[in-house]
């Protein structure tokens, strides 16, 4: 096949063999092809804590394997993640609390950023039929050749999984992003093409099963996928979890804005995908997700219940009936609590 026909990468993974497979997952889908020694590419691993969870965020042991691979392959590497959205941590924090800095101090070309501290701009684009817009910072837009996408298994209420492309909705800097909901399926296109998704490495080492994407059972899989198309693997990983893929509806309008095939009989694997099933991963809401609902469809409500004087009062009520350690809080009390005083 072509060095541009979708490719996915699927196999065993182990503390032991994890580089060995990263290089061989990297050759089958062509990556010279892809990149070169005056390459810059941005690693962007799934942060969504401020410390590691597993099934939650990108394992610390994949994102430094990932680092150590691509290092001296390429001229420059960066490495980075927005603030918790709604103000919830600090970008910062979370970074070195996966050893990022850590392992980045060992690369001369390796830099560690808060994308919610750059310099940003706002695109706006036609994604099949429906102008959206998006803020991205400068450096993924004009800066980098090729961003790699280093996503977890994972179940997600209102999407119903999350992978490559739906981890780039943390490359959106604003911390209160989640006003900005609305049309985030095309949106999540735009981003997909306007940051070079080029190379997926899916961090299988553990999966995430129920509600999602923030709480649920970690599953241990041990799993790695990667891949040269973000749709491809996005279907595949899907595909392995036993998730209806047709629910996951950014995958579709990826497609339909040409970013890759999701048709797992049209992609190259290196082994029978068949075989590699995992259980079946149940995502599901609660009560509140039905109100997220509505959220996710009006910038105006999202507004009124996350950025109003009103807020303070409307988690208030909301968090009366969750138990101390599931209650989520404003986003002004959040910045009184973590590290954003000042900015």
């Amino acid at each position: 096949m072509p060095a541009n026909s979708p490719k996915v990468y699927i196999n065993t993974i182990n503390e032991q063999n994890l580089l060995e497979e990263i290089q061989k997952g990297l050759e089958f889908i062509q990556v010279d092809e892809i990149i070169n020694r005056n390459s810059v590419i941005f690693i962007k691993p799934n942060l969504t804590d401020y410390i590691h969870k597993p099934g939650i965020t990108t394992t610390p042991q994949m994102i430094k394997a990932v680092i150590e691979t691509f290092s001296p392959r390429v001229k420059k590497v960066f490495v980075g993640e927005s603030d918790g959205g709604n103000y919830s941590y600090s970008a910062d924090t979370s970074l070195k609390n996966h050893g990022i800095f850590d392992v980045a101090s060992h690369f001369s070309n390796v830099e560690v950023v808060n994308l919610s501290k750059l310099p940003r701009k706002k695109v706006i684009e036609n994604v099949c039929g429906k102008e959206v817009w998006v803020d991205l910072p400068d450096l993924l837009l004009n800066e980098i050749d090729c961003l790699v996408s280093v996503p977890v298994l994972k179940t997600h209420a209102m999407t119903h999984g999350t992978f490559s492309i739906k981890n780039l909705w943390g490359c959106y800097p604003d911390p209160m992003r989640l006003l900005y909901h609305k049309n985030l399926d095309y949106k999540l296109a735009l981003i997909s093409k306007l940051t070079k998704n080029k190379i997926q490495i899916v961090d299988g080492f553990w999966a995430l099963d129920g509600h999602g994407p923030m709480e649920g059972t970690p599953v241990k899989t041990n799993k790695i996928l990667i891949s040269n198309n973000p749709v491809a693997v996005d279907s595949s990983a899907a595909y392995l979890m036993n998730l209806d893929k047709s629910k996951i509806k950014h995958l579709g309008i990826a497609e339909q804005f040409g970013l890759g095939i999701s048709d797992i009989n049209k992609i190259q694997y290196n082994r029978d995908v068949h075989r590699e099933k995992l259980q079946s991963f149940k995502p599901y809401k609660v009560r509140l997700d039905y109100l997220s609902v509505l959220l996710f469809n009006s910038e105006i409500l999202s507004k009124i219940v996350l950025s109003s004087p009103i807020t303070p009062l409307i988690y208030k009520i909301v968090n009366v009936s969750r138990p101390k350690n599931k209650r989520t809080y404003c986003a002004e009390h959040n910045k009184a609590k973590n590290e954003f005083r000042g900015r």
